[in-house]
């Protein structure tokens, strides 16, 4: 054999030393791998273990950010269906209409998301913030405020065990029911129970 003929073999390159993720360019892929493995295998089967394998981190790197899985899901959430807010709720000029619409709005985002990862986030609510479920209180609320502005209830304050009413009972039936209501059951719901129930509270 002769040696002299024989191509030496290419020296290998190192492979380049990965980047170090830090602050936001982190936490934005932290959150980008558990979207990816929420959407994989739903609720129940979410792990901050797959997370971490997926995002190619540990799990303490997770753990000093969102010490329960339900905290991580709820970020996520936030960052890739964000929580409606008033001003994604319009003003139709009409108490009735106001609360179709805001009602639709919350079926919506519901079904985006998917009764699993609701009805798993509900079972774990003690590891969430307190202020969790305020923002559609606070929705209802400014619903409530834009009808006495304009005459259609009483001026009395209606307190929160009353405003949180018509979305419980969406929410009943999507999470307990596993039921998408239509239009018209949501039609229904205004004009059985959230209008009179309004109304009697606000004194108009």
């Amino acid at each position: 054999m002769n040696l002299s003929s024989e191509r030496p073999s290419p020296r290998r390159r190192p492979s380049p030393p990965r980047r170090r993720r830090h602050g936001a360019v982190l936490e934005e892929a932290l959150l980008e791998a558990a979207w990816e493995e929420l959407l994989a295998v739903g609720y129940a089967a979410f792990t901050i273990d797959a997370v971490a394998r997926r995002a190619g981190t540990s799990r303490p790197v997770i753990y000093r950010r969102w010490p329960h899985r339900a905290q991580l899901v709820l970020a996520t959430l936030r960052a890739h269906a964000p929580s409606l807010r008033p001003d994604d709720f319009p003003d139709t000029g009409a108490l009735r209409d106001d609360l179709l619409a805001g009602l639709r709005l919350w079926r919506d985002r519901s079904e985006r998301i998917g009764p699993d990862v609701m009805s798993g986030l509900a079972t774990e609510l003690d590891h969430l913030p307190p202020d969790t479920l305020d923002a559609s209180l606070g929705i209802t609320r400014e619903i409530v405020a834009r009808a006495a502005a304009r005459g259609e209830i009483g001026p009395r304050p209606i307190a929160a065990h009353v405003l949180v009413v018509p979305q419980a009972v969406l929410r009943h039936e999507l999470l307990v029911r596993h039921h998408r209501p239509s239009d018209a059951e949501l039609t229904r719901l205004v004009d059985d129970i959230a209008l009179p129930l309004l109304r009697h509270a606000a004194g108009g």
